[in-house]
């Protein structure tokens, strides 16, 4: 077994590599070089990653196996058997990810936790989306996605998981830490690449973090046909957009008190249902963020103790 004390003794290069590794290892999930590459602390290239990482592994201070690094051999195992489960909810996620994007308020959909690293290891394993929201609608975009999960899907959420919603105009996160960057530089887009550029854009502290990391481009684009234009005859949108006020009409009254409604229901539930150390919350009025058996605390506190300076 590698001692600490030898770890230390490594050169900058080798102890980013490690410091990456550690943080994968708590999820035993290993990684391919442009992975590490990406969460990789050092500006530098792929090349000179693959050049320390052959290095290192000649020493045994990691394994390797089918173009995959971690170490551990267990990381290797779960990972390669896992393939074709990822495959397969990844072809999940994206007949979700359309449903949703149809779902009045919804700007962009994307694939995060687990599965956005490809690294979903068991059947019980949730598809997570992070979901970015009209300007002042995050809250009331959760209540209709919430609302069709309870009652078409029986509030089963094992493919709906739709825990982060933040709105266009406010696209900063309040925590910034290792763990948010790793979430943030691992979203996969399932609607909408430009508006995730953007989301970048105002998290720097991702790119700060990660400077081999290449963040999707700002652009707007947008042609979808939502649902309610497939369902709802055009005379009754007119009346709903007058009062929720979603076509840049002025008389967006009842908008505005749904949504103030919706973010004072779900907070009130929450934090009734959720009081225990290991949930975990982001909210405000552009944020709602639930996370109920949340493991952001332990991964930080496990990162923070094993990591080379």
């Amino acid at each position: 077994m590698t001692q600490k004390k030898d770890l230390e003794a490594l050169t900058e290069i080798p102890k980013a590599i490690i410091n990456v590794l550690q943080y994968f290892d708590f999820f035993n999930h290993s990684l391919y070089l442009e992975e590490i590459h990406r969460y990789l602390s050092i500006k530098t290239s792929q090349k000179e990653v693959l050049k320390n990482l052959e290095e290192m592994c000649e020493l045994n201070l990691i394994v390797n196996r089918d173009d995959l690094w971690a170490l551990s051999n267990k990381s290797l195992d779960i990972r390669v058997n896992n393939l074709k489960r990822n495959s397969r909810l990844l072809r999940i996620s994206k007949r979700m990810g359309w449903l949703i994007r149809k779902f009045p308020f919804v700007k962009g959909v994307y694939l995060s936790g687990s599965l956005s690293k490809l690294g979903a290891n068991n059947d019980d394993a949730d598809i997570d989306y992070f979901i970015i929201t009209k300007n002042n609608r995050a809250w009331s975009a959760r209540l209709f996605l919430t609302a069709f999960k309870r009652i078409f899907l029986l509030n089963n959420k094992q493919y709906f998981c739709i825990n982060f919603f933040i709105d266009e105009n406010h696209l900063e996160l309040n925590k910034k830490n290792i763990y948010t960057a790793v979430e943030s530089a691992s979203l996969m887009a399932l609607h909408n690449k430009g508006l995730l550029g953007k989301f970048y854009e105002r998290n720097p502290f991702i790119q700060d973090c990660f400077p081999n990391f290449i963040p999707q481009k700002a652009y707007t684009f947008d042609n979808r046909i939502s649902l309610s234009e497939i369902l709802i005859p055009r005379y009754q949108r007119e009346i709903y957009y007058r009062l929720a006020g979603t076509k840049r009409i002025t008389v967006n009254f009842l908008g505005n008190w749904i949504e103030k409604k919706a973010q004072d229901i779900f907070k009130k539930n929450f934090y009734k249902n959720f009081p225990g150390e290991n949930s975990n919350s982001e909210i405000s009025e552009h944020t709602s963020g639930f996370w109920p058996n949340s493991i952001q605390n332990r991964v930080l506190e496990n990162y923070n103790k094993k990591k080379l300076v």
